[in-house]
């Protein structure tokens, strides 16, 4: 939303070039990290975007990075808000900072966070009714910014809860895809979350890709599941989706930005979940280069897109947390197809790129996420291709100290039903037993129905239950 350019200056408004005396004309997240959300001039003197532009307030106009940002005048607010600039006018009117310039808005925050009630603004001086307005989004998107009460009044299951490292999110979950449509979208909600708590399968990794998802993810998907059921959302901005670049490649900055102001919208409209995760097998990705060797080491990745899913990475929680100051929901911000991809964690966590070169940004994360599936065998006992056996549990816990999660574990289509059955009934009691050992929280099997992705459901995309169905149901009993 916000371009990384500073545009021209008007009326003999300051120079964009960038004056090393004057650090403010320099765009640079890293000298410039974004502001907390609900940074507002004044009190505050300056505020950052998440592109690393500074902005001001000079006799009531306003500048990006040292230069006049569109038309202004008569400012008294401008406000930094779940990833968007706004300001106020002394008319008490609001515009948003969209696509390079001032789009008539209102104020984004809830009544209860600005202490009085607020108007909407207008280009002919009028002013509307006084309830919380709606914040213009990207895309399709056009509800109010602020968390229904139904996101933040999800409640964990009584069984199976984590209490360690995710706090209030079931240890045992399960995969859903609502936005795919076909079963998920068709079967209804209440349905849906009366086979998980049967299956005792009560944590639910629902994926959105769009500012519209969340808002339906919020506003339509968690309140129709109930209290029964916690849903843990996975959000990706996906770098190269950014309707900015028109088709251009993104970059580390880019991508940054992209993600932070969708994360940051998402946790205005998804507050008090337990856990979010951000990306999806980003080392997996077409753009990259096939990854060299089993992938152990940071070497074995493409050079040329890593930097973009840094950026990406990176952003999602600095956006999220932009918003969640308190830590209140954990993020997960690894985005890794799992298995024996251990260098994509280490160069991500520790700041280094494949071509070996060290001191870049690390990327933040408060639980590693883990992908399994039965072709890996055991997590705790799996062989490289040169023979070279691992435990990957071990490796992750013992590098970085972090709770893990399995986001996706699964059975292949090569494992026959009665291979299936076994593998759950060894799989699910040795993941809720490496709680104590590795520091495993949770995880979400692949998945509830079969859909287009593969018949990897419990149950059919017709809703009947297959023969895994009390297998697993069993094995999660008796794993508690």
């Amino acid at each position: 939303m916000l371009s990384a350019c500073g545009g021209g200056s008007d009326n003999g408004g300051p120079s964009s070039v960038a004056n090393s005396a004057d650090p403010a004309t320099v765009i640079d997240i890293n000298r410039h990290p974004a502001s907390v959300s609900g940074t507002v001039i004044p009190p505050a003197t300056s505020l950052n975007d998440s592109s690393g532009a500074v902005w001001t307030v000079k006799n009531g106009v306003i500048y990006r990075a040292n230069v006049k940002a569109g038309f202004s005048q008569d400012v008294i607010s401008l406000l930094w808000y779940a990833g968007k600039i706004y300001q106020q006018n002394v008319n008490k009117l609001w515009w948003v900072w969209q696509n390079n310039t001032w789009v008539v808005s209102a104020d984004p925050r809830p009544a209860t966070s600005t202490g009085s009630s607020t108007g909407t603004g207008s280009a002919s001086g009028s002013t509307g009714a006084s309830s919380p307005a709606s914040t213009s989004t990207p895309a399709s998107s056009s509800t109010a910014a602020s968390a229904p009460s139904s996101a933040s009044s999800t409640s964990a299951a009584s069984t199976g809860t984590s209490t360690s490292g995710a706090p209030g999110m079931p240890f045992f979950g399960v995969n859903e895809h609502y936005a795919y449509g076909g079963v998920y979208s068709q079967t209804p909600l209440s349905t849906q979350a009366a086979t998980m708590v049967d299956l005792g399968l009560t944590g639910i990794r629902q994926d959105v890709h769009g500012y519209d998802q969340i808002d339906t993810l919020a506003e339509k998907v968690i309140p129709g599941l109930g209290t029964s059921v916690t849903v843990m959302p996975l959000i990706d901005a996906y770098p190269w989706d950014d309707p900015t670049l028109n088709g251009k490649t993104p970059t580390e900055s880019s991508a940054y930005t992209y993600a932070y102001n969708m994360a940051a919208y998402a946790a205005t409209k998804l507050k008090g979940v337990p856990v979010v995760e951000f990306g999806n097998e980003y080392d997996l990705d077409v753009h990259n280069k096939r990854i060299a060797n089993d992938g152990v080491n940071v070497s074995d990745y493409d050079n040329t897109t890593w930097p973009i899913w840094r950026g990406a990475l990176r952003g999602y929680y600095d956006g999220w947390r932009s918003v969640d100051t308190a830590g209140q929901t954990k993020v997960i911000a690894t985005a890794s197809a799992g298995f024996l991809y251990l260098g994509w964690y280490k160069g991500m966590l520790t700041g280094v790129q494949p071509d070996g070169s060290t001191g870049h940004p690390k990327v933040k994360t408060d639980i590693i996420q883990l992908h399994w599936y039965s072709d890996g065998l055991d997590p705790q006992n799996t062989w490289g291709k040169d023979g070279t056996n691992y435990n990957v549990l071990k490796i992750l816990h013992d590098a970085y100290n972090l709770p893990i999660m399995f986001t996706e574990i699964g059975v292949n289509f090569d494992f026959t039903t009665q291979q299936a059955q076994a593998y759950i009934t060894k799989t699910i009691p040795e993941l809720y037993a490496a709680r104590n050992t590795y520091g495993v929280v949770g995880f979400q099997w692949y998945e509830l129905y079969d859909d287009p992705t593969g018949d990897y459901g419990i149950l059919t995309n017709s809703g009947q239950k297959k023969a895994i169905y009390a297998t697993m149901k069993a094995a999660v009993q008796a794993s508690h």
